[in-house]
């Protein structure tokens, strides 16, 4: 398991070094109207780190409730019950920030990241975390998000929050993350 770890952190990695060696650095006029915008990795914790991102195009009140919004989502992960894929009523709040962020900052895309607890085999779990990540993105598009805007990945239980066994970290990896 902290090999697949490993493994996913280096992709990762080297994903983001070639995707930073061709980008273009944004002048000084760019950076001054504009709102830093956070893009998400897994980590090797699996809590997301960010990298930031310049979103063009803003007014300075609607950058600086765009980048409070986004603040007030850092960490925030819809939990699921064993073997379902329904979101529960207490994350809709949740989704309904994330909707409201991507409206605010149309450059914005999103990556939902489907997990599992350990149980089960693995093709199993990437079935499971693919539907749990399919449910965030339909409620997302329930609140207006355009589905192109939008991308889903299941990690099975590859890459737990908690790697214990026993029911309270079940609980916290089953889980769906967000990845801006």
């Amino acid at each position: 398991m902290e090999f697949l770890r490993i493994k996913n952190v280096a992709v990762v990695s080297l994903v983001s070094l070639f995707a930073v060696g061709c980008s273009s650095t944004p002048t000084s006029d760019q950076t001054d109207q504009s709102v830093v915008q956070t893009g998400s990795m897994p980590s090797t914790a699996g809590v997301a780190t960010s990298k930031p991102v310049v979103a063009e195009g803003l007014e300075q009140d609607q950058a600086s409730r765009v980048a409070e919004l986004f603040a007030s989502l850092q960490g925030k992960r819809v939990h699921f019950e064993f073997d379902r894929a329904e979101i529960k009523q207490e994350y809709l709040d949740v989704i309904k920030k994330h909707a409201q962020y991507l409206e605010l900052n149309p450059n914005a895309r999103l990556t939902i990241e489907g997990h599992c607890d350990e149980r089960g085999t693995r093709e199993y779990n990437l079935a499971l975390g693919e539907r749990r990540g399919n449910a965030v993105k339909d409620a997302l598009m329930a609140q207006g998000v355009n589905p192109n805007r939008l991308n889903v990945i299941s990690f099975g239980k590859d890459m737990p929050l908690v790697d214990l066994s026993n029911e309270q970290a079940w609980q916290q990896n089953r889980r769906a993350e967000f990845a801006y």
